[in-house]
């Protein structure tokens, strides 16, 4: 009993975030109701490219009044043109910059990757002298001693 209740309460408050935001769109982009379209007192004295104009835009301001009287759609179209700009612009300045610096930081860790390489072979060359040296030290070593033995 108490599991659905807590994802109900949860529920509930996911709702009612989504209520705020959706308010806080919406006083920043208030919805205006339409006036249903109408064509031009004067559309027969117009020209014929004024009045093709004057249909296509009385067709689509129609259109418009139709899916959304109260002005939603315009509400809608400004949110993602908002968004678009907020967004995008910024898109559109900051990946071709970030992307070339990455193609920079490439270079720099192939070379880094190198000298990494060469750092780690001389090492071990390093490593093989000192080797050497305490091997032959060690048999000069045990050659003095075996000398100094039998004199």
């Amino acid at each position: 009993m108490t599991k659905s209740k807590d994802k109900s309460e949860i529920a509930l408050k996911s709702n009612s975030n989504s209520v705020a935001v959706s308010k806080t769109i919406s006083s920043y982009f208030p919805t205006t109701p339409l006036n249903k379209p109408t064509i031009a007192d004067d559309f027969n004295e117009l020209s014929a490219i004024n009045r093709v104009t004057e249909a296509f835009l009385y067709n689509l301001l129609s259109i418009e009044y139709s899916i959304s009287p109260k002005g939603g759609l315009r509400q809608w179209i400004k949110i993602n043109l908002s968004l678009l700009l907020l967004f995008g612009i910024p898109i559109l300045i900051f990946v071709p910059l970030a992307t070339y610096l990455m193609g920079g930081f490439a270079n720099i860790s192939g070379l880094l990757e190198n000298a990494t390489q060469l750092l780690l072979m001389a090492s071990q060359n390093v490593l093989k002298l000192i080797g050497v040296i305490i091997a032959i030290g060690t048999i000069l070593y045990i050659i003095f001693k075996l000398l100094t033995r039998r004199f």
